[in-house]
């Protein structure tokens, strides 16, 4: 067992133990009874033994999301922040606890499952404390399962407004319904000042939530594929000491590419990589003097310059020819369509060539290979793709 798995271990140990020590604390604190100090204990420490086994089970099948089995200390760290968080609750109404966010934060650094799960048992511990109604309950789990369903899908366009308007919306008229209207017999307007701090406390928790994960998760590695994406890099400037055909193909190739991802909601960073870099291998055994593998020539580039992850897959992808991301299949158009009319202009320089029938023989001849019957790529993708290409005769003019 190496030092990384002893350290992940101790944490699961301190994430037990911390959730029992504080059922059992915090119960004596706040009513002093034996019965229910043992019942809270138990039903917590069983939750958190659980929560320790769902994520095991699931770094070891491999659902959870992004590369959350690579990172435990991020889940950790809210888990027992939230559980310490949830023992002071029972001090406040239940009109303003803060504990949305919370569940978020579960289901972006592990899955929704065990978000959903994690959840569900740091409620219970201020729950069972406070002796508070089912409905209320009810309130909180229910609205973090609509911030866990609606946040569920957020991708690099980091497109999150809709989702938090429709959560807090949410959130803020059911506990007006529940506690307001439902738990207060008398209305009157002081009853919204509690909700309204508990949204605005909620609201304030989600951002931080939402921020911290844009810059582990969503943005992590943007900075890294600036850097490699400019036509200054090392290695561009490499290729383009060694040949400058290569290089201009390179450039105008991921010109296409980023114009396409952006068009059908590729991963445009992993495609304009992927396009400048996908002849490397090809380029280092002409001039490089090596009979190695091409996709070991590029796993290497990748290695040595810290590409992030994902990348070597896409170019793997592209070498082997079987085009299954979108972002290689992106990259295997934008190629072959630069490539022909570059070879057609050079052929005769004196002739412009029919752009549109050259690409509609393109795709013609692709679709005809084969090529495509692994590719994740849709029949509408490959619509956009072609009136990108159409709509861009200006700039082949510019490749003359």
């Amino acid at each position: 067992m190496n030092r990384n798995t002893w350290k992940e271990n101790l944490l699961h140990i301190i994430l037990v133990v911390e959730t029992g020590l504080c059922a059992l604390a915090a119960t004596y604190l706040y009513t002093g009874n034996a019965q229910e100090m043992v019942r809270n204990t138990i039903v917590m420490l069983t939750a958190a033994i659980s929560i320790s086994f769902g994520w095991n089970y699931g770094k070891t099948i491999h659902v959870l999301l992004y590369n959350n089995e690579m990172h435990f200390k991020r889940f950790w760290f809210f888990y027992v922040v939230a559980i310490l968080f949830s023992c002071f609750l029972p001090l406040f109404p239940y009109s303003v606890w803060p504990i949305l966010a919370f569940a978020l934060a579960f289901a972006f650094f592990s899955n929704p499952f065990l978000g959903v799960f994690s959840y569900t048992a740091v409620l219970m511990m201020p729950i069972l404390i406070a002796d508070a109604p089912v409905s209320i309950f009810l309130f909180y789990f229910v609205s973090g399962m609509v911030a866990i369903m609606l946040f569920q899908y957020v991708d690099e366009g980091f497109r999150v407004v809709i989702p938090i308007v429709v959560t807090l919306l949410f959130f803020f008229l059911s506990e007006t319904s529940v506690i307001v209207l439902f738990i207060n017999e008398q209305l009157s307007w002081t009853l919204f000042v509690l909700p309204c701090l508990n949204l605005f406390l909620n609201t304030l928790l989600l951002m931080s939530v939402l921020k911290y994960f844009s810059f582990t998760i969503v943005h992590q590695f943007k900075s890294r594929f600036l850097e490699i994406n400019d036509p200054e890099f090392v290695l561009m400037s490499d290729l383009k000491a060694r040949s400058r055909d290569d290089y201009f193909l390179a450039i105008h190739t991921a010109y296409f590419s980023e114009r396409i991802a952006n068009a059908i909601g590729a991963d445009v960073d992993l495609t304009k990589a992927c396009a400048y870099y996908h002849r490397f291998g090809k380029i280092e055994r002409m001039f490089g003097n090596t009979t190695a593998k091409e996709t070991d020539i590029l796993a290497d580039i990748c290695k040595k310059n810290d590409f992030p992850p994902g990348v070597i897959d896409v170019l793997t992808d592209c070498v082997s020819r079987r085009y299954e991301s979108k972002e290689s299949t992106i990259v295997m158009y934008s190629d072959a369509v630069v490539t022909s009319i570059l070879y057609l202009l050079r052929k005769d320089p004196e002739t412009k060539p029919d752009y549109l029938q050259v690409i509609d023989l393109i795709f013609k001849k692709k679709e005809e290979s084969g090529c495509l019957r692994n590719s994740k790529i849709s029949i509408h993708d490959l619509i956009e793709m072609k009136q990108v290409f159409i709509k861009e005769k200006l700039y082949y003019d510019f490749l003359s």
